[in-house]
């Protein structure tokens, strides 16, 4: 018997398809060649997001002071300040997910140990509507996502943020608390005595925060601790 026609044979060529995975690392590799990678922190080429001399630098920054709130008490990785401030900038306005990411990660390491007891679940601060369509993502869902993988605990996303607020920028406490007032619902099942982390990028004056937190315990949560990577001293 004769040999079965192969695709040469019949006058066709081989697929010359490239297979997905090996089409993006090309892609990234000519990206990297004509825009190299930058650190978040000091803009320097980095191919992580954030580079070992600022990883250095951020983990020999002071740890804030715990802060009390009414519905518990906030806990923050890093004071404000650069290069915490750069990062967190390129990552909440530059779509740099991986340097939030990152920081996120440093956070929950700092954060351990006897600081703060596990949660039953995390909760994350969430966008509005127009706000999350412009980023593409909510910055603080993303660091809540680090840190429950962390401590080995579920993210629970039935917290809405049921208006857009206006920018809390400049505003002083007060306007900030009139600005968030009435801007969350709990749309989820009864908490029924849990214990939750609401996760957030910066704490300020906490007023959001402390909107936040007040759904949860109205709905049900015995305790709210805020962790966010960043607090405004």
């Amino acid at each position: 018997m004769g040999r079965s026609a192969t695709p040469l044979s019949r006058g066709r060529l081989p697929s010359s398809r490239i297979p997905v995975g090996m089409l993006a690392a090309l892609t990234r590799l000519l990206l990297d060649t004509v825009a190299p990678r930058r650190c978040a922190a000091c803009d320097e080429v980095s191919n992580p997001s954030i580079c070992s001399r600022c990883v250095a630098a951020l983990n020999a920054l002071p740890i804030p002071a715990v802060r009390r709130m009414r519905n518990g008490s906030a806990f923050a990785g890093f004071e404000f300040v650069e290069p915490v401030r750069a990062a967190l900038h390129r990552g909440k306005y530059g779509g740099d997910r991986g340097a939030l990411q990152e920081l996120a990660a440093i956070t929950a390491e700092r954060l351990s140990g006897p600081r703060l007891f596990t949660p039953d679940a995390i909760v994350a601060i969430p966008l509005g509507p127009r706000r999350r369509r412009q980023r593409g993502y909510n910055q603080a869902a993303v660091i809540a996502a680090v840190i429950a993988e962390a401590r080995d605990v579920p993210v629970v996303d039935t917290l809405a943020r049921i208006r857009d607020t206006r920018p809390q920028t400049a505003r002083d406490e007060a306007t900030r608390r009139d600005n968030v007032a009435g801007a969350f619902a709990w749309t989820g099942s009864p908490l029924g005595g849990s214990y939750l982390w609401l996760v957030d990028d910066v704490l300020t004056t906490g007023a959001t925060a402390g909107a936040a937190a007040a759904v949860l315990v109205q709905a049900g949560a015995s305790l709210v601790d805020v962790v966010a990577v960043a607090a405004v001293s």
